[in-house]
């Protein structure tokens, strides 16, 4: 019905209705599984730390890539991991300033060489997308390191730190498991 109504009324193609078809469910998948795991931070008591893990891993996911699963279960258990260990468990570990940069420069180099890492439900990236997703991801981690010299350490700071280490791993298994 919806299908008839976009071809007839728009003129869209039987492809432009797929390609609208997977960004609206992905859009309400992603939207879900953050509203899900948002109600865990949420009794936990971790909501600012949840909303800053969300833009620093929006911000450098949609540059990288990362590991893709086929099923929403699996797909959500692993953000929750991801979101959980950056949130609660990680930033319990106190690291010499210098190691902080130290780790942020490898995952600088890291995602430089490895992203772009799409899903295989996306085109594969030409030249030019492949050279502004690395500039990007550059850019984002670099300013991230600025602002981790800048301002003073506190628990929004540690908790973005750690995502990019976590999305880091995430990007390297991503590209471990293509080439297998």
């Amino acid at each position: 019905m919806i299908k008839d109504y976009l071809q007839a009324d728009f003129g869209y193609t039987d492809y432009q209705i797929e390609q609208i078809r997977y960004t609206v469910v992905s859009v309400l998948s992603e939207l879900s599984k953050l509203f899900i795991i948002g109600v865990f931070f949420a009794l936990t008591h971790h909501i600012p730390q949840y909303l800053v893990a969300i833009i620093v891993l929006f911000m450098l996911r949609t540059c990288t890539g990362g590991l893709h699963f086929k099923h929403y279960v699996c797909c959500l258990l692993v953000s929750f991991l991801i979101f959980y260990l950056g949130i609660c468990q990680l930033p319990d570990i106190t690291l010499p300033r210098p190691i902080y940069f130290t780790l942020l420069l490898a995952c600088v180099i890291i995602n430089y060489l490895f992203a772009p890492v799409v899903s295989s439900c996306r085109p594969v990236p030409n030249g030019i997308q492949i050279k502004k997703s690395k500039r990007q991801s550059f850019a984002m981690i670099t300013l991230y390191a600025v602002i981790m010299f800048i301002v003073p350490i506190s628990q929004y700071i540690i908790t973005g730190f750690w995502i990019i280490q976590l999305q880091t791993l995430l990007l390297i298994a991503a590209k471990l498991q293509r080439r297998t």
